[in-house]
C-alpha cells in the first residue's frame, strides 16, 4: 500500500495536507509543528479511534488529545494506492463519536469501494492488526522499543509454524491457568469447594445416624408412658362418672326449686287479674314520657303569662304618669303650634314696629333741631312732634300684643311641663308609643292565658288516662308513686322470665346428665374409685410432664434431622459430589499436563524464531553501526543483548548508550517488519524522530539503509533536524517536504 495524499482537521492541524510519493519521504519540521500529529492521524485513518479509552491522571486519550484546536469537527481524508487501485478513504465525526463516519470511494469519483469496514480497514489494507502495526512499522522515538503482545505473538507463531494466526501462547497459557485456578487456587476453587461440600455431607449423615438411634429409644419410652397415661385417664373418667351421677341428682332437685320459684312470682303478678305484659308497661311509660314535655310546656306558658302581665303593668304605670293622661294630646300640640306660628308671623311685624320707633326718634330729633336752629320755622315743629307721637304709639301697641302671645304660649307649655313646642311634640309621640306597647302587652297576656289553659287541659287528659291504666297493673298505687309501682311490676316480670329460662336450662342440663349417665351405665348407682381424685390428678400431671418433655426432645431430634436433610437425598447428593470431585481432579491433572506441554511447545517456537529474528536484526545492526555490532540476541520479551566485533560476550542493552540502544531497537523493528509483515502487501514504514539520538555518522548509515529499504516499501521519515534533508540534497528520488 502507498499513501499518496493526506488532508486533516486533527489536533493542531487545520485543513492541512501532505503530498507523498512512493519510496523515501522526508518530512522536516521543527518541534510542535505537527509531526507526531500527522503520524497519529495516519494510524487513526487506518484503524480509527478507540472511543472507550478514557482520560486518566497524567494521560490523555486520543479523542481528547487530538481534538481540533480550531474548534472544527475532527475529520480527514487519505488517498492511497492498494493492489493497483486508487482509493480515497474519509473519516468524519458522528455526534460524540470522533472519526466514526467512514467512507471509501474510488479516487476522483463517488463510486463506493466495497470491502472496507471502519473497524477493520487498516487490517484489510495492511494485513496486520493495530497492535502489530504499532510494534513493527509505526516507529517513534518514544516508542521505538518493541513489547510483546498476543497479536505479535500470533504473527510470530504463524511465521515459524503453519501460518495460523488464531493462537497465542500467552493467551492460551493464561486461559489454561485461569481454568486451573477455577478448580484449585490455595483454598478456593471448585475442587476445595467440592471437598468441603463432601465433608459437610458426611458430617450430616453421621449426625442423622446418631439422631435416628436416639429417636428409636425415645419412641419406646413414649409408648410406655402413654400406656400408663391411659390407665390414669380411665381412673379419672370413673371419678367423672361418679361426679356426673351426683350432679344429675342435684340438677333434678334444682329443676323442682326453679319451678317453685316461678310459681310464686306468677301468683304475685296475677293476684289482681291477668299478668301485665311488657307492652302494658311500655304504654304506661310512654304516657309518662308524653306527660313530661306537657308539664314543661305548661310551666313555660305559665311563666310566659306571668312575664306578660308584669310587662303590661310596667307599661300601664308609665302611661299613667303621662302629662296627657286626662287631656287630648293632639289638641294641646295643635294649640301650641298655632301660638308659635302667630309669634313667628309677628316677628316680621315687630321689625316694622322697630322701624316706626326709629321714625319716631327721627321726627323727635327733627323737631328739636328746628327748634334750636330755625325757630322761625314754627310749622315744622308741631308736624314733627305729631309724627313722633304716632310712631311711638304704634311701636308700643305692637310690643304689648307680641308679649301677650308669648306669655300665652309659655303658660300653655307649662301645663305639660315642656319648654318648647318641639319638646311638647316629643312628649306626645312618646305617649302614642306607650299606648301602642300597652295594647301589644294586652294581646300577649291574652295569648299566654290561652296557652296555659290548653296545656293544662292536655295534662289533665293524659294524667287521667295514665291513672286508669295504672289501676289495671298496680291497683291502689298513689299518683306520686307511679314510677316505683312500674319498677316493681317490671322487676317481677324480669324475675318471671329469668325463672322460666332457669327452668329450661335446669331441665336441659338434667337431660344431658341423664343421657350421659345412661351412656356410662350409671343409671342404677355409682361408687367412688379406690384412689382419690387428687392422687390420680397428681400422678397424671407428673406422667404428662414426663411425656411432654420426652415428646419435646423427640420433636427436637426430628427437627434436627429435618434441618440436616433427607438421608436419601444426602446420599444421592454425596454420590454426585464424589463423581464431580473425581472429574474436577482429573481435569486439574489434565490442565496441569496441558500447561506443561504448551510451555514446552512455546519454548520450541521461541527456539526456532529467536535465531531467525537475531540473524535478521544482526544484519541490519551491522549496517546501522558500520560493522561495530555484529550480533544481537533476544529473550521472549524481546529484550536485547548486543555483541561487538571485538568482544567475546554480549552485553545487555541497558548498559549501552541511548543512541546505540535506539539503533539496536530500530534494527529489531526493521527485522520484525521484514519477518512479520505480509510480503505480498508492503506496509508503509512510518518513523517519527526515530533518528533523533543517532550521531551524524550513524544517521548517515541509517539514511542509506532506509533509502535502500524504500525500494521495497514506502517510508515516511518525520524529523526535527535538517541533516536528513541536507544529506540527500537535491536527490530526485527522495521526496523532501518542509513544514512550517
Amino acid at each position: 500500500m502507498i499513501i499518496k495524499r493526506l488532508s486533516a482537521s486533527f489536533g493542531r492541524l487545520k485543513n492541512d495536507s501532505l503530498d507523498l510519493r512512493d519510496g523515501l519521504n522526508i518530512i522536516e519540521a521543527p518541534n510542535e509543528s505537527g509531526k507526531s500529529t500527522w503520524c497519529a492521524f495516519i494510524k487513526v485513518m487506518l484503524y480509527g479511534i478507540r472511543t472507550s479509552d478514557r482520560d486518566k491522571q497524567g494521560y490523555l486519550s486520543d479523542k481528547t488529545r487530538y481534538r481540533p484546536w480550531s474548534g472544527m469537527p475532527m475529520e480527514g481524508a487519505m488517498d492511497i494506492e492498494a493492489d493497483g487501485v486508487m482509493l480515497t478513504i474519509e473519516r468524519k465525526s458522528d455526534g460524540k463519536l470522533p472519526m466514526r463516519d467512514f467512507t471509501a470511494v474510488h479516487t476522483g469519483t463517488a463510486e463506493p469501494y466495497d470491502g472496507l469496514h471502519p473497524d477493520t480497514a487498516g487490517e484489510t489494507l495492511l494485513g496486520v492488526s493495530e497492535a502489530v502495526f504499532e510494534r513493527s512499522a509505526f516507529i517513534s522515538q518514544a516508542g521505538i522499543k518493541v513489547s510483546q503482545t498476543p497479536e505479535l505473538e500470533k504473527r510470530i507463531s504463524s511465521l515459524v509454524t503453519t501460518g495460523d494466526e488464531t493462537s497465542s501462547y500467552t493467551e492460551a497459557d493464561e486461559r489454561l491457568r485461569l481454568w486451573l485456578r477455577r478448580r484449585r487456587f490455595n483454598k478456593s476453587g471448585t475442587i476445595p469447594a467440592l471437598e468441603e461440600k463432601l465433608a459437610l455431607i458426611n458430617r450430616k449423615l453421621a449426625h442423622i445416624e446418631s439422631f435416628l438411634d436416639e429417636t428409636a429409644s425415645m419412641r419406646l419410652e413414649m409408648e410406655h408412658l402413654k400406656k400408663r397415661q391411659g390407665e390414669f385417664i380411665e381412673e379419672a373418667a370413673a371419678w367423672d362418672r361418679y361426679d356426673a351421677l351426683l350432679s344429675l341428682r342435684e340438677a333434678q332437685k334444682n329443676v323442682e326449686r326453679t319451678k317453685a320459684a316461678y310459681g310464686e312470682i306468677h301468683r304475685e303478678l296475677t293476684k289482681n287479674g291477668p299478668a301485665p305484659t311488657e307492652a302494658d308497661l311500655s304504654g304506661i311509660r310512654g304516657d309518662l314520657k308524653a306527660l313530661e314535655p306537657l308539664k314543661t310546656m305548661l310551666s313555660v306558658e305559665q311563666q310566659r303569662l306571668k312575664d306578660a302581665e308584669a310587662h303590661r303593668e310596667k307599661i300601664f304605670s308609665t302611661k299613667k304618669a303621662s302629662v296627657f293622661e286626662d287631656t287630648d294630646g293632639a289638641l294641646a300640640v295643635q294649640k301650641a303650634s298655632s301660638l308659635e306660628e302667630i309669634i313667628r308671623k309677628n316677628s316680621l311685624r315687630d321689625f316694622r314696629a322697630f322701624i316706626w320707633l326709629i321714625l319716631a326718634v327721627i321726627a323727635a330729633l327733627v323737631a328739636v333741631f328746628y327748634t334750636a336752629v330755625a325757630p322761625q320755622l314754627t310749622a315744622i315743629r308741631p308736624a314733627a312732634a305729631v309724627v313722633s307721637v304716632i310712631c311711638a304709639v304704634s311701636f308700643l301697641w305692637r310690643a304689648i300684643k307680641h308679649r301677650a302671645y308669648r306669655k300665652e304660649l309659655s303658660g300653655h307649655l307649662s301645663l305639660y311641663h315642656a319648654s318648647s313646642v318641639a319638646e311638647l311634640e316629643d312628649l306626645y309621640k312618646e305617649d302614642i308609643r306607650l299606648a301602642g306597647e300597652l295594647a301589644e302587652a294586652e294581646r300577649e297576656v291574652a295569648a299566654a292565658g290561652r296557652s296555659v289553659s290548653s296545656a293544662s287541659a292536655m295534662c289533665d287528659t293524659i294524667f287521667e288516662n295514665l291513672r286508669r291504666k295504672l289501676n289495671t297493673v298496680s291497683p291502689g298505687a298513689a299518683p306520686g308513686n307511679i314510677e316505683a309501682a312500674l319498677n316493681r311490676v317490671e322487676a317481677l316480670l324480669q324475675k318471671l322470665t329469668a325463672a322460666k329460662a332457669e327452668i329450661q336450662a335446669a331441665e336441659s342440663y338434667a337431660g344431658v346428665l341423664q343421657a350421659s349417665s345412661a351412656a356410662g351405665g350409671n343409671e342404677g348407682g355409682a361408687t367412688a374409685p379406690g384412689s382419690s381424685r387428687q392422687e390420680i390428678s397428681s400422678s397424671l400431671a407428673q406422667l404428662e410432664a414426663q411425656l411432654e418433655d420426652l415428646t419435646n426432645r423427640y420433636n427436637m431430634a426430628l427437627g434436627e434431622i429435618r434441618a440436616i436433610g433427607d438421608p436419601v437425598v444426602l446420599g444421592s447428593e454425596k454420590n454426585g459430589v464424589e463423581t464431580e470431585l473425581a472429574a474436577q481432579r482429573a481435569q486439574y491433572a489434565a490442565l496441569t499436563l496441558a500447561i506443561e506441554t504448551l510451555k514446552d511447545a512455546n519454548d520450541e517456537l521461541q527456539t526456532r524464531f529467536s535465531p531467525l529474528l537475531s540473524e535478521t536484526a544482526g544484519r541490519i545492526i551491522r549496517r546501522l553501526t558500520g560493522g561495530r555490532y555484529e550480533k544481537l540476541t533476544f529473550d521472549k520479551t524481546l529484550d536485547a543483548n548486543a555483541k561487538t566485533a571485538d568482544e567475546t560476550v554480549s552485553r545487555n542493552i541497558l548498559s549501552l548508550s541511548a543512541g546505540t540502544a535506539d539503533q539496536i531497537y530500530l534494527a529489531l523493528r526493521l527485522a520484525v517488519c521484514a519477518l512479520v509483515l505480509p510480503a505480498e502487501n508492503r506496509c508503509p514504514l512510518i518513523l517519527d524522530d526515530a533518528l533523533a539520538n543517532f550521531d551524524d555518522d550513524r544517521a548517515a548509515l541509517a539514511l542509506d539503509y532506509l533509502k535502500e529499504l524504500a525500494g521495497e516499501r514506502q517510508i515516511l521519515l518525520f524529523t526535527c533536524h535538517k541533516r536528513e534533508a541536507a544529506y540527500f540534497g537535491a536527490s530526485g528520488d527522495v521526496n523532501i517536504l518542509r513544514l512550517k
